[in-house]
């Protein structure tokens, strides 16, 4: 994929059409870190304390998105919203959303940026649209998940309103754990 220019360069966002698969699948989802968030569940006296912790890793580290291939493919057909960020031709990132009525919630499963096209504010703007789509369906609450490996999407989902509030083991292929953020869009 062709590296984007730093100077300003338009970015819509609009619905996912079946020919953007292929180019949202090509982006690199991959996150950079050099901290991760280990969870510690103790039970003791009746009670069950967990703690998250974010660490300091030893040297940065590159960590694979945890679906990829089919089980990516698959999320994609079954979300109820699916938005691209559209630099021209150029697919730079995604949003897709499920949305759980019988809850009230609207369910982040990806929100991705091609690492090249981070930093300029589209995680940003797919968020506020998903959300947007979110409150004009009636829905309460918006969750992400994110896996404990990835603090810069902790960041960003904390940076953007979103509250820890709750956690899922073994949520992915991967057997990684999901932290799960939520805010509500009322």
């Amino acid at each position: 994929m062709p590296k984007p220019a730093r100077e300003a360069t338009v970015v819509s966002i609009r619905k996912a059409r079946p020919d953007d698969w292929e180019q949202c699948a090509t982006l690199d989802h991959s996150t950079v870190t050099d901290r991760a968030w280990r969870v510690e569940v103790r039970e003791q006296e009746g009670r069950i304390h967990i703690t998250f912790e974010p660490i300091r890793l030893p040297r940065s580290a590159r960590l694979p998105y945890p679906r990829q291939g089919e089980p990516l493919a698959a999320g994609w057909e079954g979300c109820d919203l699916f938005l691209v960020a559209d630099a021209g031709r150029q697919i730079c990132g995604y949003i897709t959303v499920r949305a759980l009525r019988g809850h009230g919630l609207a369910w982040v499963q990806d929100l991705v940026v091609d690492r090249a096209w981070r930093r300029r504010g589209i995680g940003s703007d797919l968020l506020v649209e998903a959300m947007e789509w979110a409150q004009r369906n009636g829905l309460e609450r918006l969750v992400a998940e994110v896996t404990t490996k990835n603090d810069p999407g902790i960041c960003f989902l904390r940076a953007h309103g979103l509250v820890f509030c709750g956690y899922h083991e073994q949520h992915w292929r991967t057997q990684d754990i999901a932290i799960l953020f939520a805010r509500p869009l009322r």
